[in-house]
């Protein structure tokens, strides 16, 4: 499937609506403008290796969104994507939720270039790039700000649940984007899974959970 403005709108609309999310009409020209960038971008930077139009719309975008299931919309206004890549999941839950206050943590500065043109060509307030490695973020002392929610989607956590823990308010969250539910053993220091949402992406392109841990408090 080839760019058409229509076509694409029209997917957009009725992937995301199949896992019961709504997509405001004011967020659709900047979805068509983050997939024309993402592909131009793409031929020189290795973004996705995913090049159809309708993949990327429904395992990017529509994935990125899903995690909006577990985000609350009135509490949670400070999110921290953790690998960002090329803006999975943070840029699209931000074209549907303006009122966030978002940064992206990508180390890759290509990577990072990438982010900085999209977040100035769609006009979105309130989001930053920081290109460091999360463990340098951490000891970064100008960090001030703990986050409501982080989210993961293309990064190992594995043993960084302190990490994570200290970049989040008490009874904050981490949303990990998965294709299973996490095992009996899996554990992140300092956090406790608290819920897990499975869902399956339209088209028979997979099945994915999203794993909720809360910091503990005390």
């Amino acid at each position: 499937m080839e760019h058409d403005p229509v076509q694409v709108e029209e997917l957009l609309r009725k992937s995301a609506a199949e896992l019961s999310i709504s997509i405001p009409d004011s967020a659709i020209p900047r979805f068509r403008d983050y997939l024309r960038e993402l592909k131009k971008w793409n031929k020189a930077i290795n973004l996705t290796a995913i090049q159809d139009d309708r993949e990327i719309v429904v395992k990017h975008f529509v994935d990125s969104l899903a995690g909006l299931k577990v985000i609350e919309m009135t509490k949670e206004k400070y999110l921290l994507d953790v690998g960002a890549g090329a803006g999975f999941p943070a840029l699209p839950i931000k074209l549907v939720r303006p009122d966030l206050s978002v940064e992206l943590l990508e180390p890759s500065e290509k990577k990072g270039s990438f982010l900085r043109y999209m977040i100035g060509s769609l006009g979105l307030q309130q989001t930053t790039i920081a290109t460091i490695k999360l463990e340098d973020y951490v000891n970064r002392r100008s960090i001030q700000r703990l986050y409501d929610c982080i989210v993961v989607r293309a990064f190992k956590v594995d043993n960084l649940g302190l990490v994570l823990g200290s970049l989040l308010k008490d009874g904050g969250k981490v949303v990990l984007y998965r294709a299973t539910k996490v095992e009996r053993d899996f554990k992140l220091d300092s956090l406790a899974l608290i819920r897990e949402v499975e869902y399956e992406l339209p088209f028979g392109y997979g099945h994915r959970t999203l794993s909720v841990f809360s910091k503990l408090i005390g």
